[in-house]
């Protein structure tokens, strides 16, 4: 009986273990195992099922707030691999509802606005963001978004001013900056001038979102450039000028060390917009720079590029929305006196780059020895950079160095000529060999008559592309013995300017030559030079 009654016990025993361990195993896996088997996926590729798991993680209020952000991160990315951004603001918006009181998910769904497809559709009265096949009027959500990143971020305001991780804190802060900035840098700054309405979202926008040509830097009503102070508080502000100058003073309030930071990023967007490079279209008024745009003939041309090395510290000559003008700086607005600052006040960093840009700017006013300081410096503080890379900096401006210019042909009998420019440098020797035309038609009638047929190699016919095979290809049999050497002195132009001479060569005969141009102490420079027979047969 006792025996009976133990198997009876054992079997109940095991039966209610199974179902323990049944249970068990029928759970739901942990936030961190679904997070994890996610992961997994999506790095595998099944994107549809990697999504499903994300967005369970991001619409679960008990997600782990420091996690959440990741998880919105990467089901974003899946809906955009599945073609599905059509569900993006859905996914955005629930994740937000869940997360309210987390600042840093906030954060997060503000920079996927930000960063999502503005284009879309509107639908039976519906925006449908990304493509759409089947018709339906095209808008774009461009500034839409951009307001209701600017609504979260101001949602978070409160929730990260009681955060002790006053780091993080900052880098709220700078972010928020770039978000004000988003759709108002260099050509769009204009729009600065304006304040967002946070409390009602703007409507979507016909068309395809583009970026205006770029008429210079705006000007108040009394045609005086536009500048950005710091407000009170962030509800003073009148603008979103002002509200990004508050964000940048608040992620130094918070963060101390990020002084000099935002100090080069003010005075980087204080550049772009009032450097004396705003007159040319692209690139800087460096060494082969881009000339200034033409104004209009409603806007007085008041300086150019000639003035450019008379500008004092706290002067610029730049191109404003009524025309190219030369006017002070304040202080405040200054950028030269920014990256001053940083370079005199190193402790938090960032002195290299200023040195960098510094030499920049006076290199596009055109004041070289400035420049050259500058570099000189910077070296000194912080070495020459990878592949001596700032000691080329320096070289291009205080070294010895010629060119030519490019010419044509020239007729023979009058001692054929060339442009030569030259920084720097007293004296050059100049070398003349003659080119084997003979020897250079023969191998291409040669070639034409191996019947290359469809690879043909246009190189070996083009006669005019001479010098280039000599020089890149080391085609040396086609260059003749030296006809002509000469020295010639040089008289360089003072603050390391560049001077440009009109050579008289003594080659007389009709021919072509390859002259090269040695410069004492710096470069060498080659060119091709053609001299036409130009005697006249008469029948």
């Amino acid at each position: 009986m006792q025996r009976t009654n133990f198997v009876r016990y054992t079997w109940l025993a095991l039966f209610l273990v199974g179902l323990l361990v049944a249970g068990a195993s029928s759970q739901a896996p942990s936030p961190a195992e679904l997070r994890a088997r996610s992961t997994k996926l999506m790095n595998d590729g099944n994107f549809k099922e990697a999504y499903d798991g994300f967005r369970k993680l991001c619409l679960d209020p008990k997600t782990e707030p420091g996690q959440v952000s990741s998880d919105l991160t990467n089901a974003v990315q899946c809906l955009y691999r599945l073609g599905r951004v059509t569900e993006f603001d859905e996914l955005v918006e629930s994740t937000v509802a869940a997360h309210k009181e987390n600042w840093r998910l906030l954060q997060t769904a503000a920079n996927q606005y930000i960063q999502t497809p503005h284009q879309g559709f509107m639908i039976g009265g519906k925006y449908e963001r990304g493509g759409h096949r089947g018709g339906g009027e095209v808008k774009n959500s461009g500034e839409r978004d951009r307001v209701r990143a600017l609504q979260l971020m101001q949602q978070a305001i409160p929730l990260a001013a009681k955060d002790d991780n006053k780091g993080e804190v900052s880098q709220f802060w700078l972010n928020f900056g770039e978000l004000l900035l988003n759709h108002r840098g260099f050509y769009e700054a204009w729009r600065l001038q304006y304040l967002a309405d946070l409390n009602t979202l703007p409507d979507y926008d016909e068309g395809y979102f583009y970026y205006r040509e770029y008429n210079g830097a705006p000007v108040d009503e009394n045609g005086k450039p536009v500048y950005h102070s710091v407000p009170k508080s962030w509800e003073d502000a009148q603008t979103d000028g002002q509200r990004w100058r508050w964000a940048l003073a608040q992620a130094v309030e918070n963060s101390p060390h990020r002084l000099n930071a935002v100090r080069l990023h003010f005075a980087n967007f204080l550049e772009q917009q009032f450097g004396v490079q705003s007159m040319a279209q692209i690139g800087r008024f460096g060494r082969g720079g881009f000339g200034p745009i033409e104004d209009d003939d409603t806007k007085k041309n008041e300086s150019g590029t000639y003035a450019l090395h008379t500008l004092k510290e706290n002067e610029t000559i730049a191109r404003l929305a009524n025309g190219i003008k030369r006017f002070e700086l304040p202080d405040e607005f200054n950028y030269l006196k920014l990256y001053q600052q940083i370079i005199a006040e190193p402790k938090t960093g960032y002195a290299e780059n200023a040195y960098q840009q510094l030499a920049g700017v006076y290199a596009n006013r055109r004041q070289y020895p400035a420049a050259a300081k500058q570099w000189q410096e910077n070296i000194t503080k912080f070495g020459p950079g990878q592949n001596n890379w700032k000691q080329l900096q320096l070289d291009q401006i205080v070294g010895n160095w010629g060119t030519f210019e490019n010419t044509t042909s020239q007729p023979s009998g009058q001692g054929a000529t060339v442009e030569f420019r030259f920084r720097n440098s007293k004296q050059v020797k100049f070398d003349a060999r003659a080119i084997k035309l003979t020897e250079l038609l023969d191998d291409v009638k040669a070639y034409l008559k191996s019947d290359p047929g469809n690879r043909l190699d246009w190189n070996k016919l083009n006669l005019a592309n001479i010098g280039y095979r000599i020089v890149q290809e080391n085609e040396q049999k086609y260059l003749g013995e030296s006809v002509a050497a000469w020295d010639l002195d040089l008289e360089p132009r003072e603050n390391h300017f560049d001077r440009r001479i009109t050579v008289t060569t003594p080659l007389q005969k009709p021919g072509a030559y390859m002259l090269t141009a040695s410069v004492e102490g710096g470069n060498v420079s080659k060119i091709i030079l053609w001299v036409a027979d130009t005697a006249i047969v008469q029948k």
